[in-house]
């Protein structure tokens, strides 16, 4: 069988290049192992309303998403409140400030004063007279962050905001691919300060957004365009083998079945089919798809790094407490130094966050997504009991489980892997090795970079040079 471009994954970045790839006239053969594309945009239903399980915004410093959102017709929704940090060792809460990442864009605003203290301000200022080249080239987010406005921003801002968003500690985090355009705006104002002003400057409002009903209503659109467009969606069939041909690509596909537990990957059995192709896009997740590269193709292999295990125990909770919101959108909570009151590492107020919510929820219903699980701490294992607890912790609430009306464990093992400058560096050598390659991308946010806003121009491009 001939294929105009085969896209392996249908997660977010094999979705976003089968889009592409219909843009240009193309008529894309996605090969999805499980039964459903997205990957980690995915959903659930609770007490029989649907929500996101796993990603559930994008970051809005880049329009790019915005506009593929746009194209597909779809309407877009901003949270409501703000979001907060709990500080476990301070025992208190504050809002996150404007800015990014937890750094400021505004060092003397309130909340910064009641987070840092008036010493950690005053030694963030120096920052403001400090030589430019100071930390400038700096490769790990924890070192930009504390040479230039020390150690109280750091460890009581950026650390809980950047940890929770990407489930690292910002001392193995690459600057330049979480913080894109921070130092460039740090070179062109002389500071750090400065520069993440000038970034909030230029993007202003809502630092997220999401697609109205929930992040997966993206994944079902993209489908469906797909194959309006005489595209095919090759769910529960995985790529057995690949190799080059005298005209491009050969891939051979077989029909999976479920794994040995629901978290397990599908397991391929049955008749293999042959797909040949002029264009290869590669789309899963770097420990699936770098084994299969570096079985097959002369490129330079390493030991990808794993995320940490994350569980989140999903409460819906009937509850007038919970109607305005005690702590906005929800918290991200900083790491302890001694043994912690609070387990969880952040909370979200799902149904007060995302207002279409609480339009089909009844009166006095709310669902919360208590998150567990940073690296080297024990695999996570949150109860109800110990979510209920973590909740009135970190809301100032006393409710008791008579109050939730349902609950669920979702769990995501590994898949948020951590992007180290090592790693940024091995992808770069990687992509080199790969432009001898005709007719072959390798996509998704191992190689792009976390988040929607690094992913779908990523997925989108690469199509764009096969096409």
């Amino acid at each position: 069988m001939k294929a105009d471009i085969v896209i392996v994954g249908g997660g977010l970045a094999g979705m976003t290049a089968a889009y592409e790839a219909t843009k240009q006239g193309l008529r894309p053969v996605v090969i999805e192992t499980r039964g459903r594309p997205g990957g980690l945009i995915a959903s659930a239903k609770l007490g029989g309303v649907p929500f996101d399980i796993g990603a559930e915004s994008w970051a809005t410093r880049n329009p790019v998403v915005g506009d593929l959102v746009d194209e597909l017709g779809l309407e877009v929704t901003e949270p409501t409140g703000r979001s907060w940090i709990w500080n476990e060792n301070l025992g208190k809460a504050y809002p996150i400030p404007e800015g990014t990442l937890g750094l400021p864009a505004d060092i003397d605003a309130p909340e910064v004063r009641e987070a840092i203290g008036d010493e950690g301000v005053a030694r963030a200022k120096e920052d403001l007279t400090m030589d430019p080249a100071l930390g400038a080239d700096a490769k790990d987010l924890a070192t930009f962050i504390e040479t230039r406005v020390g150690s109280a921003v750091l460890d009581h801002l950026v650390r809980p905001v950047a940890g929770g968003i990407h489930t690292s500690d910002p001392s193995v985090l690459a600057v330049d691919t979480v913080t894109p355009g921070l130092r460039a705006a740090m070179k062109e104002t002389g500071s750090l300060l400065k520069g993440a002003a000038l970034l909030a400057q230029r993007n202003p409002g809502a630092k997220v957004a999401q697609t109205r009903g929930g992040m997966f209503r993206l994944i079902e659109a993209l489908e469906t365009e797909v194959v309006a467009k005489g595209g095919k969606m090759a769910t529960r069939h995985a790529v057995v083998d690949f190799k080059r041909t005298d005209n491009g690509w050969s891939v051979d596909i077989q029909p999976t079945v479920r794994g040995a537990d629901p978290a397990a990957d599908p397991v391929p059995e049955g008749p293999v089919q042959t797909l040949e192709t002029k264009r290869l896009v590669i789309a899963l997740p770097g420990p699936n798809a770098m084994p299969m590269l570096d079985k097959r193709l002369d490129i330079p292999a390493w030991e990808l790094p794993l995320g940490a295990p994350i569980a989140h125990q999903v409460l819906m909770i009937d509850s007038h407490a919970l109607d305005d919101g005690p702590r906005g959108s929800g918290l991200l909570v900083s790491i302890p130094e001694g043994e912690p009151k609070v387990r969880a590492k952040a909370l979200s107020h799902l149904s007060y966050k995302w207002g279409w919510m609480s339009e089909v929820l009844s009166p006095g219903r709310h669902i919360l997504r208590v998150s567990y699980g940073r690296p080297g701490e024990p695999y996570p294992e949150p109860t109800l009991a110990s979510a209920l607890q973590d909740v009135n912790t970190l809301l100032g609430t006393q409710l008791v489980e008579d109050d939730v009306v349902a609950h669920m464990l979702v769990r995501w093992d590994g898949q948020l892997a951590p992007q180290t400058p090592k790693h940024r560096e091995n992808v770069a050598k990687l992509l080199q090795a790969l432009e001898r390659y005709e007719g072959l991308k390798v996509t998704g946010a191992w190689i792009a970079g976390s988040g929607f806003a690094a992913v779908v121009p990523h997925a989108r491009q690469a199509v764009r040079d096969l096409a």
